[in-house]
């Protein structure tokens, strides 16, 4: 199913009409009916908003299975390994721990600070190869 299919089986199970989501999220009920029908896709914030205002978590409007999002998070961790970084639960609290090799020390983060840091870097890398591409000088 489409991101937009999703946003519309979502906001029908909690009972929402267009207007409510858009009210919750600040735009128009158009918005909201332009993203139902896959003639706009949200940005990834909106996506995130859209996720919270439905209660949902966002895998489940991009249709990612629990199973694809642990392959990707483990794809992130091995990425951080391979900058340093080594990171693990925290068996004690519901904490992140990365340990950073080079100076020893540990920092403890949120699951919420876990996936921002997460999103942050991909946008960052994604940007980087869309400037590569439209360079014209990393291209065969």
């Amino acid at each position: 199913m489409s991101v937009g299919t999703n946003i519309k089986k979502f906001r029908k199970q909690k009972g929402l009409t267009q207007a409510e989501l858009g009210k919750r999220l600040d735009v128009t009920q158009q918005m909201i009916g332009q993203f139902e029908n896959d003639k706009n896709s949200p940005q990834m914030d909106t996506l995130k908003k859209i996720a919270t205002a439905l209660e949902i978590d966002i895998s489940d409007l991009l249709g990612i299975s629990p199973l694809q999002s642990l392959s990707e998070r483990v794809t992130f961790f091995n990425y951080l390994l391979g900058l340093g970084y080594e990171v693990s639960e925290n068996p004690y609290n519901d904490k992140w721990v990365i340990h950073i090799k080079e100076s020893g020390q540990d920092i403890f983060i949120s699951d919420d600070e876990m996936n921002s840091l997460e999103s942050i870097i991909k946008e960052n890398v994604d940007l980087r190869i869309t400037k590569y591409i439209s360079d014209g000088k990393h291209s065969q």
